[in-house]
């Protein structure tokens, strides 16, 4: 088989898939028609990176023998699930390996948005003493209300970071099936707009979860709430939310996601003073990296072997008879 990697697999797929045609595409691709013509010969694909630019249907329908696309990141919204699934090229992701480190980063923005810590940290730099900064004062997180929308593998471990924070936690989940850790209160989300002081976003982007932080959300919120995005930006009416802070409907916000990425560099929520943010790094971390790399790696190998892969996104593909018979010899 053709298989197809981001460079950044070079070294761990190293001597791995003997016997198969193993190549590469540069990390840093910025052609969407470049990676399709790599592409069209392929029978495993494997991406490492975000793409700066969109994966589109002409990728997928150019590509005859493609049969299975890893992505080593949490989501599958790059793709068109339903003509994947038609197709019967199966995808898989690594979802929940960056999960310690966004809660993490979601704590780390929480802390610097209503502590304000970058200005007392700005004001250090510039040979200041400032104790007491313009504007509004320092909150703390203790005690304070914390919605948690999304109650998955980040959601359920951001509720647990901020019950050791000794703040009050509602959580809001399209399902109650998960079990919540002592302390914490399930809420619909009028509840948790109304009422939360943070309000943190861990939920995949479908059609249900885009623009659930939009003009109404935002209109039902206290003008000391402020807003933590870690999930996926589309998530959030940023138009809405920019105008929110700018009359300060409600107090701030902290950002690793974004409508459009990389965020443009004059862009308003780079530069508004009541902002935080970050370029999609929650997920970082050397330790994150390396488990991205085998979990994708050995899933490959897996599929190569004949077993079904693990964390499927559309494993209903495999239920098809004629699909399984063309693409895989799944071991019972």
């Amino acid at each position: 088989m053709i298989i197809v990697l981001d460079d950044a697999y070079r070294d761990g797929a190293a001597g791995r898939f003997a016997g198969h045609d193993v190549r590469y595409f540069p990390s840093n691709i910025k052609d969407p028609i470049a990676l399709a013509d790599i592409m069209r010969e392929a029978d495993v694909v494997g991406f490492r990176r975000v793409l700066p630019f969109p994966f589109t249907s002409d990728m997928v329908t150019g590509a005859q023998t493609l049969k299975f696309i890893h992505r080593s990141g949490s989501g599958a919204d790059w793709f068109d699930m339903d003509l994947l699934s038609r197709l019967g090229i199966l995808v898989a992701v690594n979802s929940g390996f960056n999960a310690p480190s966004v809660v993490e980063h979601t704590v780390l923005l929480t802390l610097l948005t209503l502590r304000r810590s970058l200005d007392f940290i700005a004001s250090m730099r510039e040979g200041k003493w400032l104790r007491d900064l313009p504007g509004d004062p320092p909150f703390m997180l203790n005690g304070r209300t914390v919605g948690v929308i999304g109650i998955g593998a980040i959601g359920s471990r951001v509720v647990q970071a901020m019950l050791g924070l000794n703040a009050k936690v509602l959580c809001h989940q399209r399902d109650h099936e998960v079990g919540l850790p002592e302390g914490a209160k399930w809420a619909d989300l009028d509840t948790i707009f109304s009422t939360a002081d943070v309000i943190t976003l861990h939920v995949p982007l479908v059609s249900e979860t885009e623009g659930i932080i939009g003009h109404r959300a935002l209109g039902m919120m206290k003008p000391t709430t402020v807003v933590i995005n870690t999930s996926r930006g589309q998530v959030v009416d940023q138009a809405a939310l920019i105008e929110a802070l700018e009359t300060r409907r409600i107090r701030g916000a902290g950002l690793d996601v974004f409508e459009d990425e990389p965020l443009p560099p004059d862009h308003k929520l780079r530069h508004m003073p009541n902002v935080v943010t970050t370029p999609h790094v929650g997920g970082a971390g050397i330790e994150i990296s390396e488990r991205q790399v085998e979990g994708t790696l050995s899933n490959i190998e897996l599929f190569l072997s004949g077993a079904s892969p693990e964390r499927l996104v559309n494993s209903r593909t495999l239920k098809s008879e004629s699909l399984r018979a063309r693409h895989l010899q799944i071991k019972d």
